[in-house]
């Protein structure tokens, strides 16, 4: 892929940030973003993000490359001067396109059998490939590259989905519920979730995949919190996916064992090593049984059966 852009990384004082947004319109440079500094913090559910306090803005400039590189970069060191070191040059790379840069860090992945892959993907890198389930990456949950989503793909694909009665909750983008159509799952596959976003992106990647609107009833909203969502959710279902966090998975417990069928099978993820035996015991204490596992990392998937009436 021909790489014609130039992509600069920024650090500005945030004092400087609208006054460096307004100027940088009458530039010729094109402004992509700008954004805080995050740290990752752990927590007793897995892990939280915070702002840097006193650290600088991060700021994305493009521009096209017509000269060499280190020529480009020495004329934004030019243009960057009249802020006196408060607007810094952290980095500058090659990008394919302008504020289409982000889509290079989404690949395809090969997840057991399947292939996940961004629509945009180029056709010769899925030649030979006959199962591959086409996911955006949006404002939702879930592009599949999370191990969490991955664990639980390799269990499905494990799995008799067949004309099965399959309840997403937490469904984000819709990958999981999108496998179950594709593996021949009852219709519609139900998805719950609290992020508005969710309903269109789940109505997008289904397009992507050939698949009518009406294959997943997605429903907005916290059936914990709101009667009728919880009343449009289906009952007697053969298989539950949870994979929202591990104490909101503790929470989500009495909306699981009203809705799963004996010996139904429930996905259980989003808990980390530190806090899954909590979630594990309040699991077993309501009747449901460990039948195996998978771990990426710290973040532990369960494969769980519902094991009252056997």
């Amino acid at each position: 892929m021909e790489r014609n852009w130039l992509k600069y990384t920024l650090f500005l004082e945030a004092e400087v940030e609208e006054e460096f947004t307004l100027t940088i319109m009458e530039s010729p440079y094109t402004l992509g973003w700008t954004e805080p500094q995050i740290e990752v913090i752990r927590t007793d559910n897995g892990y939280d993000y915070q702002t840097v306090e006193e650290a600088p803005v991060i700021a994305y400039l493009f521009e096209p490359l017509t000269a060499d590189r280190q020529t480009h970069i020495e004329q934004l060191n030019g243009y960057l001067s009249r802020w006196n070191d408060r607007v810094r040059l952290g980095a500058a790379e090659e990008v394919a396109e302008e504020l289409d840069s982000w889509k290079e860090d989404y690949q395809e992945i090969e997840v057991g059998d399947w292939t996940i892959a961004p629509t945009w993907t180029p056709a010769e890198r899925l030649a030979g490939k006959d199962k591959v389930l086409r996911i955006d990456p949006g404002a939702a949950f879930g592009t599949g590259y999370h191990g969490t989503t991955q664990d639980i793909l390799y269990f499905l694909q494990k799995l008799e989905l067949r004309q099965r009665k399959v309840l997403d909750i937490g469904t984000g983008s819709g990958i999981l519920g999108i496998y179950s159509v594709l593996a021949g799952a009852a219709l519609p596959v139900c998805g719950v979730d609290i992020n508005p976003e969710s309903a269109a992106q789940v109505k997008h990647n289904l397009e992507q995949n050939g698949l009518p609107d009406s294959s997943i009833d997605v429903i907005i909203g916290d059936p914990l919190e709101d009667a009728a969502v919880a009343k449009r959710l289906p009952d007697q279902v053969d298989f539950v996916y949870l994979n929202i966090g591990g104490y909101e998975d503790i929470k989500m417990l009495p909306v699981v064992k009203e809705r799963i069928v004996p010996g139904g099978m429930l996905l259980l993820s989003g808990m980390v090593e530190w806090n899954r035996h909590q979630v594990e015991e309040a699991y077993r204490q309501a009747g449901f049984r460990i039948i195996d596992e998978r771990q990426s990392q710290e973040w532990v998937t369960l494969l769980v059966q519902a094991a009252w009436g056997q």
